[in-house]
């Protein structure tokens, strides 16, 4: 993988997690909030997972290593009470993302990176292995938001990065 790579997974990652957006924001309120029982019981709370996640490998980028409450702290439904608000937040993690990878040059992602992790304990791997791992956990917790889209009886979006290159190859 090279920056060029990066920067798609990235536009993948953002066009789908888009398409999961769009299609929460079309449940009533007690859908998006259900408990299902999934690891981050709703889908609302899976979202905000995602968008928290994301926003603490930023911050570890950027030489920021949050602490376990901090990072959580932030990405609450009582700290980010609707998707309105939690879209507006995650699209500010986006933006700064994609400017710090707009930055990067080739030796900065085959570089090892050191960060804590949320308990503290000092932890480094490659920058592009980190950025690998954003994109594919992302795409854990969307399959999740799409099951359970699924479960409520509606047809979910097509997230899967195969949609995603189609659309590009119809669009060129």
């Amino acid at each position: 993988m090279n920056l060029a790579d990066i920067k798609h997974l990235f536009n993948y990652t953002e066009w789908a997690n888009e398409l999961a957006m769009d299609a929460a924001g079309k449940l009533p309120d007690e859908s998006l909030r259900r408990d299902v029982g999934i690891s981050h019981k709703s889908i609302y709370e899976t979202l905000l997972h995602m968008a928290g996640a994301e926003w603490i490998w930023l911050e570890r980028w950027h030489g920021h290593s949050p602490r376990r409450e901090e990072a959580w702290s932030m990405w609450t439904p009582e700290s980010c009470a609707d998707l309105a608000a939690l879209r507006q937040r995650w699209a500010g993690v986006v933006g700064r993302r994609n400017r710090f990878v707009s930055a990067l040059d080739e030796s900065q992602l085959a570089a090892d990176f050191g960060f804590k992790l949320l308990s503290g304990d000092a932890s480094s791997m490659r920058l592009i292995d980190q950025m690998h791992h954003v994109a594919n956990h992302a795409t854990l917790h969307r399959g999740q938001v799409v099951g359970m889209i699924r479960q409520l009886g509606i047809d979910p979006p097509s997230t899967d990065l195969l949609f995603y290159l189609r659309r590009e190859i119809s669009t060129k």
